[in-house]
């Protein structure tokens, strides 16, 4: 079964007024595909948080399989 890692990404201004790319949680899912592994982080970032929506922390989520990340 595939991995996909998952960050929730929140986009927020500076005191400067730029803008900048906070990662408000990153999970590890293992799931049959694209869509589930989303719906399975949705489902977790939402009970850690003790809320229904993610967007209330989040502006966006991001998925990538493991090989797509560049290696450090």
């Amino acid at each position: 079964m595939p991995s996909f890692d998952v960050r929730f990404i929140k986009t927020v201004c500076d005191d400067t007024g730029h803008e900048h790319r906070a990662c408000q949680a990153a999970f590890k899912v293992d799931a049959a595909s694209l869509s589930t592994a989303a719906q399975l982080a949705e489902a977790d970032f939402c009970r850690q948080k003790g809320v229904r929506d993610w967007t209330i922390f989040a502006d966006s989520m991001e998925l990538r399989t493991p090989s797509a990340l560049p290696s450090a």
